[in-house]
């Protein structure tokens, strides 16, 4: 009987030295906040590829009374053998179960985290990480609260304008006095009354003109060249021009170039 005991301890105390499969743990950055302030929770486990099965393992992480202020981040990373994971939160104080009194601080323990994965020789494994304290502190105390005014009051009274901010309305008077001389100036041009144009040639002269530069086109085209003229002329009251332009418009044959030419030389020499 003293020997089984004494081999039943033996064999506690050989197991007792065997490496966990799967280490874990867990922190939390910063450990002391303000209510609402963000705090990064993070849990890492490592294990051995060669024991356990890594698309198995599992990382839960309650983070308790504070709220998740985030997408959860989970990496992977691998040295020899070794595979770590690590599993990243945004958490903060949010509600009246983390919250602190006005006069003190409070330290708040999240759920322990966990991880579980399957033996590459099967079975399942399983390990927790210890506990991690955030301290909420008070923002204000009864004494801030109660203080006539209170210290956190906004400032409402405008400050004096500096020397710069004086000038500001002489400033913006000067400018709007350039601003409208430069207006009056694009205005009266504006309101002035135009001249009336004239026409650059008298309309006899210009039917002259193109009468002889028909010369240099076709037959069809001096006919109408020299009909122009002796419309212009009989309304300008100049009949024998007319009578003249006429003819050679309206000529059995086509007018020639030099007989438009020889009437814009006589047309140019009557007085107009």
């Amino acid at each position: 009987m003293t020997l089984l005991v004494l081999g039943l301890v033996a064999s506690a105390l050989a197991g007792g030295t065997h490496a966990t499969p799967v280490q874990i743990r867990a922190s939390a950055s910063p450990a002391s906040v303000g209510v609402g302030d963000p705090v990064t929770y993070v849990v890492e486990t490592r294990f051995d590829a060669d024991d356990v099965d890594g698309s198995s393992v599992k990382i839960f992480a309650d983070t308790g009374p504070f709220a998740q202020i985030g997408p959860a981040s989970t990496t992977r990373t691998r040295k020899g053998r070794t595979v770590g994971v690590r599993l990243e939160q945004r958490i903060a104080c949010l509600d009246l179960a983390c919250a602190p009194t006005a006069e003190s601080r409070r330290g708040i323990e999240l759920p322990p985290a966990s991880v579980s994965a399957r033996l590459v020789s099967g079975g399942v494994v399983a390990a927790k990480a210890a506990r991690v304290a955030i301290t909420v502190e008070p923002r204000l105390s009864n004494a801030d609260v109660r203080a006539t005014p209170p210290p956190f009051e906004q400032q409402t009274a405008l400050p004096p304008p500096s020397g710069r901010v004086r000038r500001l309305p002489g400033l913006l008077a000067a400018t709007a006095t350039v601003l409208g001389i430069v207006a009056l100036l694009f205005a009266v041009p504006a309101v002035r009354p135009r001249a009336v144009t004239r026409p650059r040639e008298a309309a006899l002269a210009r039917a002259v003109r193109l009468l002889r530069e028909s010369s240099l086109r076709s037959a069809p085209d001096r006919r109408r060249a020299a009909d122009l003229v002796s419309q212009v002329a009989g309304s300008a009251g100049e009949r024998p021009l007319a009578d003249e332009a006429a003819r050679l418009a309206w000529s059995a044959g086509p007018p020639e170039p030099d007989a438009a030419v020889a009437l814009a030389d006589r047309a140019e020499a009557t007085p107009q």
